[in-house]
């Protein structure tokens, strides 16, 4: 069986908060969003972040366009 590496492991925002990591554009992070560990917020405010409660969720990728027929607000 095959290990996943730290840097495909997911962390969950615990509570909503708004930060800049690494000199970047503030980033707003909503609780219950899944972000990988490796991503620098996590290492700079590892109190608002926690496990998963599947090692294998996914981050939500949002859809950009409709689908055939779907109509969009």
């Amino acid at each position: 069986m095959a290990t996943r590496s730290s840097s495909t492991e997911l962390m969950v925002v615990l509570e909503s908060f708004t930060g800049g990591a690494d000199g970047g554009e503030a980033r707003f992070f909503r609780a219950g969003e899944l972000i990988r560990a490796s991503d620098p917020a996590v290492k700079k405010w590892p109190g608002y972040f926690g496990p998963t409660s599947s090692p294998h969720d996914e981050p939500a990728v949002e859809q950009a366009t409709a689908a055939p027929g779907e109509k969009r607000g």
